[in-house]
């Protein structure tokens, strides 16, 4: 009974996980959604424990949220319903989670670091496979990304080129780099500040620095930085540290150094885009100060379309139609100031983290303003637990 429940739990997350950045989520998310709808849905009638207060939580947790979603549709300048289905969609599975995971009394971190610990040793296996340049390259539906898998377990895209011999950036079953930076860098926190696991602490660090991820090299350096002042150790094991986050330092400056040469010999570079949408959003938050532009991806184009800057203007057709990949702007955008800084008070107030939960949230703002994730089942999961725990005493 014990190990039919755990499979099941580390199930329910390995899906809302697939569901939040992997090329399961770009490429075939309708039948990811609707298995993962289906074992949730099945996991409510498995050892199933009546809670009257845990029932109410989530259908008042489904009527707010749907309620603030429906008055940014009618607010904001958005005119098609299509995108704001999809997400009510995903709020739907997260607070079905919540509820499976609750009413069953499971330990959702204990699960969530099993799953992210096979996960980490997959995109590692992945790592070293994608040397021998083996698997088929496929497409990933409508959405214009393409990687090589292998067995469709295996997954890898982008190159570096380190003569002789071709490396691939690591990026696990994700469906770019950045994305296994971030989830590294949550497996890695459980690591140093839950679990005192330094076999594992070892793996996240070689998983965030094998995706060659700027953004996972300063969160890494956050990390080791924070246990260093936090933690008792010994001046031998504090020098080890030291040595440590040294390199990983030369490592951040290198790459950004890198992405910031070709931004000067490409028109279009991850720098340069990133600097784009940073300017862009911010620019249609001021000039959407209260409702945002809402969710819909044509009217967000349109107003960012506006702030296009003269250097960037040859090369309009390239970045036509690419939204905004800072889920923080995004969000500011979309649902307006109000709306955003509550979402943000809310993903906060998460309860799931309480160890070093400053420095979690910390974590997962500067990983958000390099992957549009923010609105996945995963990491809307947090921002429901925090709401919740607002009105917890209250209903």
């Amino acid at each position: 009974m014990i190990k039919v429940e755990s499979f099941l739990n580390n199930s329910l997350i390995l899906f809302l996980i697939l569901l939040s950045g992997s090329v399961f989520h770009v490429g075939f998310f309708t039948p990811t959604y609707l298995l993962s709808l289906t074992l949730v849905v099945g996991s409510l009638f498995y050892t199933f424990n009546y809670s009257r207060k845990q029932i109410t939580l989530f259908g008042f947790s489904l009527f707010f949220w749907t309620t603030i979603f429906a008055s940014n549709f009618i607010f904001s300048t958005s005119n098609n319903f299509k995108d704001y289905s999809i997400i009510l969609m995903q709020s739907l599975l997260s607070l079905l989670f919540i509820l499976s995971f609750k009413l069953r009394k499971a330990d959702f971190k204990y699960h969530l670091y099993s799953v992210l610990l096979l996960l980490m040793i997959l995109s590692l296996i992945g790592f070293i496979l994608s040397v021998f340049q083996i698997g088929t390259r496929i497409d990933l539906g409508d959405s214009g990304f393409s990687v090589n898998t292998i067995g469709y377990i295996f997954y890898y895209s982008a190159e570096m080129i380190t003569e002789p011999i071709i490396l691939f950036r690591s990026q696990g079953v994700f469906w770019e780099a950045g994305l296994l930076a971030i989830y590294a860098n949550i497996f890695l926190f459980l690591s140093l500040f839950t679990y005192n696991n330094s076999r594992n602490s070892i793996l996240a660090i070689i998983c965030i620095l094998t995706s060659l991820s700027t953004t996972g090299f300063l969160l890494l350096g956050i990390q080791l930085f924070v246990y260093l002042r936090r933690a008792k150790l010994n001046i031998a094991k504090k020098i080890y540290l030291i040595l440590t986050i040294i390199p990983i330092a030369v490592f951040f400056v290198f790459s950004l150094l890198s992405k910031q040469s070709e931004g000067e010999d490409r028109s279009v570079s991850s720098y340069a885009l990133r600097t784009f949408d940073l300017y862009s959003g911010t620019m249609v938050t001021l000039s959407h100060p209260i409702f945002g532009v809402g969710l819909n991806k044509e009217v967000f184009l349109k107003e960012r379309n506006k702030f296009l800057p003269k250097e960037m203007e040859e090369i309009f057709s390239l970045i036509e139609d690419r939204g905004n990949t800072n889920s923080i702007l995004m969000l500011f955008t979309s649902m307006g100031m109000i709306f955003g800084i509550f979402i943000l008070y809310m993903f906060y107030r998460q309860d799931v983290f309480l160890e070093q939960n400053r420095l979690f949230f910390l974590i997962m703002v500067l990983s958000l303003t390099s992957e549009p994730v923010l609105f996945s089942p995963f990491f809307m999961s947090f921002m429901f637990l925090g709401f919740q725990k607002s009105i917890t005493n209250r209903l």
